[in-house]
């Protein structure tokens, strides 16, 4: 029986895809970079990458986006405290291929697909705690503001007035606080510190901030 001389043992997990996307990211750029060489180099088959991926960026946010919508399935909980639901973002495993991507993201040719990224997901979030804290207070978010009035305003208020805008900025703090950390984290060495305390340290900053 041959052994084979190119790629790795045959596995299906998608640590094993994301280590060979990551080294083929750092050796010939993002871009440069095939599903066909990923799914080579880890020794699986296409079928087995789009078992977990749908594609090259989903790599890169795979651990990320599970921390996300945990989260965001806690937000939706009105039995879960705000503040657990947001402290929960930290549980489980941390998302080291993220963070290699931050650290090392000139050198990948990610950093375009880290902005948009970063952008959808802290949208997503901001959105889901404005509208569990405009849930629990009764009123509207600015999306929901009547027609002609200022968001999130009565209307004839003035602009930026109401408890939906309080809402909205609130949920945009929060999600910048917690997408800052898994950032801050990364640049200071994943593997030197626990992204529990930096998260913990990001939403302490931003409750003091915006009480």
């Amino acid at each position: 029986m041959s052994t084979p001389t190119r790629g790795r043992p045959r596995a299906s997990s998608h640590e094993t895809i994301a280590d060979a996307a990551i080294e083929l990211f750092l050796e010939q750029g993002y871009e440069a970079t095939s599903v066909t060489e990923i799914t080579r180099r880890a020794g699986v088959s296409r079928s087995s990458f789009f078992n977990y991926f749908s594609g090259k960026s989903d790599i890169l946010w795979f651990v990320f986006d599970q921390h996300l919508a945990a989260v965001l399935a806690a937000l939706a909980e009105p039995a879960i405290p705000l503040a657990e639901a947001l402290d929960g973002f930290a549980a489980g495993p941390p998302p080291e291929t993220l963070a290699l991507a931050i650290v090392d993201a000139r050198t990948m040719g990610v950093e375009a697909e880290l902005t948009t990224g970063r952008a959808e997901r802290q949208l997503r979030l901001a959105e889901a705690v404005a509208a569990r804290i405009a849930a629990g207070s009764g009123l509207g978010t600015a999306s929901g503001s009547a027609p002609g009035s200022a968001p999130g305003s009565a209307p004839g208020s003035a602009p930026g007035s109401g408890a939906g805008f309080q809402a909205d900025v609130i949920g945009a703090g929060y999600a910048a606080a917690l997408v800052a950390a898994v950032w801050h984290w990364a640049q200071l060495g994943a593997g030197r510190h626990r992204l529990a305390d930096t998260v913990t340290a990001a939403l302490a900053q931003a409750r003091e901030i915006l009480a």
